[in-house]
């Protein structure tokens, strides 16, 4: 089953101009094409259980535990935090639109001294003269665009759990390094072959006189939406710091040094340039904005780039040295615990 808003609105008779729909082919894109839209699906569960009480004519909504609740009880829904009822929805929606008050979909009341939240009946009539129509056509929407996502996860760990021959290896490398594909899928994927990478190498650490050997070890710090500092693996014992992302924006790269205090960073960037060349990008993008003295500063923070043409001279190593049971274990595992398998 694919996923298709165009077909769903076109069964309910839905304007091109309602805000619902709108915010809708917004959210849902990342079933698709989107590599930067990730799968964030808090704000859309906070629309789906207020959807479902004004389907149920709950007048008054429901409390706000309640419809925290059943947001947890949806797939992949379980670390959904009270946010999205809380603000998150109507900031979104209103950085989106800029409409006024009664249009933002969460609307408080009080409710024998609880809070309680609902629709708001103003966007449920959003152009539409039956704003039953319309409320089905959100709960489908949403509902198609989760068993979508379902049944693409479960294509990819079929996937895996099929490689075999050099040409399935070949064919998810591509996949993986895609400039269409999931960020999420990419930061995993980077994280196993650099965890593999790294797992090879020992160092000696000396102290009191005392000398030591270590393996090398990567670990994640969270899942990829997690609020983590932005820092998104750690390599033990020497504590450096990874961030993975998909920009060159040389303002991004210096707001995260400041952000810990300028403490260096290794960059994992999804684009198909050598690191050489991205460094030397970054830094002529920042003249026209810092002095050489600033910009000087900030780039001997950039510890290591390492790009999609470094993880694919990785990738190509570790089935050399014949880790594919590793890497197939590892990038399972990894992949269920990012999308909730285990929660």
């Amino acid at each position: 089953m694919s996923f298709d808003i165009e077909q769903i609105k076109a069964k309910f008779n839905i304007s091109n101009h309602n805000l619902l729909y709108k915010y809708l082919k917004f959210k849902t894109k990342s079933v698709d094409r989107d590599s930067k839209a990730r799968r964030s699906l808090g704000n859309i569960y906070a629309l789906k259980v207020l959807i479902e009480d004004f389907l149920e004519d709950k007048v008054n909504g429901s409390s706000f535990s309640e419809l925290l609740e059943r947001q947890k009880k949806k797939p992949f829904g379980s670390k959904i935090q009270n946010h999205p009822l809380d603000n998150r929805l109507n900031d979104e929606f209103r950085r989106k639109f800029g409409v006024k008050e009664e249009m933002l979909p969460v609307q408080g009341l009080i409710v024998d001294k609880k809070k309680y939240r609902k629709i708001s009946s103003s966007l449920i009539s959003d152009k539409t003269e039956d704003p039953i129509k319309l409320a089905k056509f959100v709960d489908e929407t949403i509902e198609s665009f989760i068993t979508t996502l379902n049944g693409k996860q479960t294509d990819f760990l079929n996937k895996i759990e099929n490689l075999k021959t050099k040409e399935s290896y070949d064919e998810l490398l591509e996949y993986c390094l895609n400039s269409n594909s999931d960020a999420r899928l990419f930061e995993i994927f980077a994280y196993v072959v650099l965890e593999i990478h790294y797992s090879k190498k020992n160092i000696s650490i000396t102290i009191d006189n005392k000398k030591t050997s270590h393996k090398l070890s990567l670990h994640k710090t969270g899942r990829t939406n997690a609020n983590d500092g932005g820092i998104d693996y750690v390599l033990k014992p020497l504590g450096r710091f990874f961030q993975v992302t998909e920009t060159l924006d040389f303002k991004k790269y210096f707001l995260d040094f400041t952000k810990l205090n300028r403490f260096p960073i290794t960059f994992v960037i999804k684009v198909e340039d050598n690191p050489k060349e991205v460094l030397k990008l970054i830094k002529r993008n920042a003249q026209n904005t810092f002095s050489n003295d600033v910009i000087n500063t900030y780039m001997n923070l950039f510890e290591e780039v390492i790009t999609s043409l470094t993880l694919r001279e990785y990738f190509k190593n570790l089935i050399k040295e014949k880790k594919q049971i590793a890497f197939k274990k590892n990038l399972i595992q990894n992949y269920k615990l990012e999308y909730g398998y285990f929660d």
